[in-house]
């Protein structure tokens, strides 16, 4: 044996995994007949869906370099490949074009069954392998088990077992919300979310509005129900804590009347208000202690709109048992001297030079407070939606130009619904606010990955059942990577789509890509 042999083979030793047995593939587009999934049903996307399809579920499973076949479609080469059927010289050509080890190109057919076949040609040997599965009703469980039998030539990766959850506990989502003229702003910004946000299946829901005039308590409902309920409904008045409070002790006899032997759900209260003090006689705090005693989880989220002493009932009110949550208003302003952001926190207005998105974490070294005293006392009543009037008004400054005024109330809502004892307790990766297909939710990913609000992506994931997330589904943290392929259409998910291929499958796992924006990360 020479010795540059043995110094080539030694050299092969020591290169990583990786680099030492560097497969590559190109999947070709493919031939699709018979019925698709409606997002590429009618279109021309068809031959590609089927090689990008190949694609994820080949990195999916498998250590293999895959190179994308064709940039643009307009090329001329491709059309040589869209054909039926393609010849042994037409794959011998894709060898050559791509310089590849192996050319993959599929052929499916959906009618009462699924069946794709596989040609595999080994561009070293320039023969071909064919390969066929059919299946009933499920195109991803089909394309897994043809990429299980038709790439045995390169190593699989390493899969970590996971322990699926079942028969989650029922819940009851109730909303305790301020039915007064001022929070008309919140009032829509909760609707929206209520009708973003993916709920699991099992949830039932509960409307409570209060106000001066009294409080109507819902029946239990579901969403598509409580939406219904609330067009329903007309604001009026005003509202203060003790307006609260009657309505907590009438949904707490309703509750108990209504409770039953057996499995007991889990209950979860989240109060939505701007209401100031009113009768200082204790009322809403042991309203608050009072739920919590038959066992609900109890959330203020609170609107402030006056000055910082409105806020101490709220407070004092959350001590009692439960989660106290500030909305903080601000607003990009430009006058002749400079431009600032306005931030409305606490009950009280700051300026700061940084430039805010919402759910942005505020820098408190540089935040300057705007004395108010003078023009406003403690108790007044202010409005988080003028800021650039208030601002002009204390400090007689001319506001030349602004931007609508945000707030945190998304964030601080999804936090509200989505967070439980077991998902904080037990994960310490990092969690992110995204927003997929026009709808927003939570999504774990690993502690070292590099997140930033406003980063738009593509992420591969796996999805589980989970009874401990409003949304009966959850992220493996671990699973989580960055897609570097184009992503088929067809696999593009959110947790409404998952739980519904569930349903449709009685399967609990699901393989899948999250194309969206993070709108917030989650502190620690």
């Amino acid at each position: 044996m020479s010795k540059n042999f043995c110094l080539y083979w030694t050299f092969l030793l020591i290169l990583p995994i990786g680099d030492a047995i560097a497969t590559t593939i190109v999947f070709l587009p493919g031939s699709w007949q018979g019925l698709a999934p409606q997002v590429i049903e009618g279109t021309t996307e068809k031959p590609f869906e089927l090689a990008r399809l190949g694609q994820f579920y080949a990195n999916n499973a498998y250590s293999v370099k895959i190179k994308e076949a064709f940039s643009n479609r307009a090329e001329v080469e491709m059309q040589d490949y869209l054909r039926p059927q393609l010849s042994k010289e037409s794959f011998k050509n894709a060898c050559l074009q791509f310089k590849t080890d192996y050319v993959v190109r599929d052929a499916i057919e959906i009618q009462t069954n699924i069946r794709i076949d596989r040609t595999v040609f080994d561009c070293n040997l320039y023969r071909w392998e064919e390969f066929s599965v059919v299946g009933k009703k499920d195109l991803f469980e089909v394309f897994e088990r043809l990429t299980r039998n038709s790439l045995l030539f390169v190593p699989r990766k390493s899969q970590k077992d996971v322990k699926i959850e079942s028969k989650p506990l029922p819940q009851i989502q109730i909303f305790v919300v301020d039915g007064s003229f001022s929070f008309a702003p919140e009032r829509r910004e909760f609707m929206s979310q209520i009708e973003a946000f993916s709920w699991r299946p099992e949830t039932k829901f509960r409307l409570a509005i209060f106000g001066e005039s009294g409080s109507k308590i819902y029946p239990e409902s579901t969403r598509k129900e409580m939406i219904a309920q609330w067009k329903e409904w007309k604001p009026a008045g005003k509202s203060v804590t003790s307006d609260i409070a009657n309505a907590l002790v009438r949904l707490r006899r309703i509750l108990i009347s209504q409770d039953k032997m057996g499995t007991k759900p889990v209950l979860s209260v989240i109060i939505l208000t701007n209401a100031k003090e009113g009768k200082s006689d204790g009322s809403y705090s042991a309203a608050i202690e009072a739920l919590r005693q038959i066992g609900c989880k109890v959330t203020i989220l609170y609107s402030s709109y006056s000055g910082p002493e409105s806020r101490r009932a709220q407070k004092e009110a959350s001590i009692r048992g439960a989660d106290f949550k500030e909305v903080t208003y601000f607003q990009r302003i430009a006058t002749n001297r400079d431009s600032k952001t306005l931030v409305f926190q606490g009950g009280r207005l700051y300026v700061t030079p940084q430039v805010l998105a919402s759910g942005a974490e505020i820098d408190e070294s540089v935040l300057e407070k705007v004395d108010m005293s003078g023009v406003y006392s403690s108790g007044d009543n202010l409005n988080p939606w003028a800021l650039s009037s208030l601002y002009e008004e204390i400090r007689k400054e001319k506001v030349i130009s602004s931007e609508p005024v945000r707030s945190n109330f998304a964030s601080l809502f999804g936090k509200s619904v989505t967070n439980t004892s077991k998902e904080s307790g037990s994960f310490s990766g990092k969690r992110a606010l995204v927003k997929a297909k026009g709808k927003a939710f939570w999504m774990q990913f690993p502690s070292f990955f590099e997140l930033s609000e406003g980063k738009k992506g593509v992420w591969k994931t796996t999805f589980l059942s989970s009874p401990y997330s409003s949304e009966a589904v959850e992220t493996l943290p671990e699973s989580v990577e960055n897609y570097p392929y184009s992503p088929p259409k067809t696999l593009d998910c959110d947790p409404s789509i998952v739980r519904n291929y569930f349903q449709n499958t009685e399967k609990s796992k699901f393989d899948c890509l999250v194309r969206g924006e993070i709108l917030e990360i989650a502190r620690p």
